[in-house]
């Protein structure tokens, strides 16, 4: 199973690479161009649900929304009836720059399912919806 798991963070590390090489000309390293995907999709997540999303603890999270917020791709603001919680929106720069984001994680979907037939697309999804789930229960569970 270890070169099963090597293999996926190779996978994901080709991607993330390749995603900070093309957006880096905006100022987006370190995977930034993720986070303001997910802000874009979302706009008025909080920063505890950005990070749960993100599967980064909460420093990690909250470091790489700064760094949008410094670049003009994200604003943050107070929820009027809960001043602790601070909601998360795409600036319009954000927005301008959401379709390309969002068109490189088609590219990297396609890619990935490019010889899959729609049955192995819905295996391999099932499948590591399944380890996902056990990994997250197994680290939760470790942590108490």
């Amino acid at each position: 199973m270890i070169p099963t798991l090597r293999l996926m963070g190779t996978i994901s590390r080709m991607i993330m690479n390749e995603g900070n090489q093309r957006f880096a000309q905006y100022g987006l390293n370190n995977n930034q161009f993720i986070y303001l995907i997910r802000i874009c999709e979302q706009p008025g997540l909080f920063f505890g649900q950005l990070a749960d999303q993100m599967k980064m603890d909460r420093t990690t999270n909250y470091r790489a929304v700064q760094n949008l917020i410094k670049k003009g791709y994200v604003v943050k603001t107070t929820q009027p009836d809960n001043k602790k919680v601070r909601c998360l929106y795409p600036t319009e720069a954000g927005q301008a720059l959401y379709p390309q984001l969002h068109a490189y994680e088609q590219w990297c979907a396609e890619l990935v399912a490019e010889n899959l037939t729609p049955g192995q697309r819905q295996v391999l999804f099932e499948d590591l919806s399944l380890v996902a789930e056990q990994v997250q229960t197994a680290i939760e569970s470790s942590v108490k």
